[in-house]
């Protein structure tokens, strides 16, 4: 018998052959979009990471070598104009009396919180406004109190000091004042017990009380001057509003003593304008007192 042929031996390597060999290129665009961008990834960190490290050398190298602190603004311009304003009597003479030379002074080395806040430490400043005006000029703008009533006050050298009164009861030493503006105030007149000294010694804490008899003579300086320019010394009892005591008293050239309660000013004026109307009390040279606290009763005395 003829034996049978032998298998091929090579037949497992042949086919082997066959099966296609693996490559690392992406066949498919997707596949190759994919690689890609692990690879930009992959660069990206790459880069920060190189940045990082070397502005970290540069930071090193610059505080080595640290020269000090780098200007630029450039040379600030001296002040050449100082431009001021107020609603009341301080002027700008004044301001540069308060705040010294300006020779020198550069306006962006100016601490313009620290001059308003001085300024307003000043008792007849309410509140002040100071700014930059580039390129050389400084702007101070400033509201001021507005005194009602004068409060004469001996001092222990001799003679007396003029304190001015305002609205809410502040008590201050005014500068810039005329004679002649303050002569149309009338003198407040109270207890010594009833003044208060600050911490510092330097002056006196407001009289709260002010504050309720500031509309009575404003309505009588807006609407009654007559009246108002006749009015000398104002005095008042005030600790309780509402009560029968409580009142506000006038003294004045025509009339000695006009007594008022402390609300409806209006309608109390009102009345002691009729009053003068009346024939008896135009003639009369002088009234001795006129009391129009009792709601609508009038008390007069000739």
């Amino acid at each position: 018998m003829k034996s049978k042929p032998k298998k091929n031996s090579q037949s497992g390597l042949s086919w082997q052959k066959l099966k296609p060999k693996s490559s690392r290129r992406p066949s498919t665009l997707p596949a190759f979009k994919k690689r890609a961008g692990m690879i930009g990834r992959v660069g990206m960190w790459v880069l920060v990471l190189g940045l990082f490290v070397g502005s970290f050398f540069w930071v090193e190298k610059v505080f080595r070598n640290d020269p000090g602190p780098i200007d630029i603004t450039g040379p600030g311009a001296p002040v050449k104009q100082i431009e001021f304003s107020s609603n009341g009597v301080l002027s700008q003479k004044w301001f540069m009396s308060w705040f010294g030379p300006v020779r020198g002074r550069s306006l962006m080395d100016l601490d313009i919180e620290k001059i308003r806040m001085e300024l307003e430490k000043e008792s007849q400043v309410v509140a002040a406004r100071v700014t930059r005006k580039f390129p050389a000029t400084l702007e101070i703008s400033l509201e001021e109190q507005s005194p009602i009533m004068v409060l004469r006050l001996k001092v222990k050298s001799g003679g007396y000091n003029d304190w001015l009164v305002s609205r809410d009861g502040s008590l201050y030493l005014g500068e810039c004042y005329t004679p002649a503006r303050l002569s149309h105030l009338p003198s407040l007149s109270v207890p010594s017990s009833a003044l208060k000294r600050t911490q510092n010694d330097q002056g006196f804490q407001p009289l709260k009380e002010i504050a309720q008899v500031a509309p009575l003579l404003e309505l009588a300086r807006r609407e009654y001057p007559a009246f108002y320019r006749d009015w000398k010394i104002v005095s008042y009892d005030l600790s309780n509003e509402f009560d029968p005591v409580a009142h506000i008293l006038i003294r004045s050239g025509k009339v000695k003593k006009i007594r008022f309660a402390p609300q409806k000013f209006a309608t109390q004026m009102e009345r002691l304008h009729y009053l003068f109307l009346e024939p008896d009390f135009r003639k009369s040279q002088a009234i001795e007192s006129i009391d129009l606290s009792h709601d609508r009763s009038v008390f007069a005395k000739i």
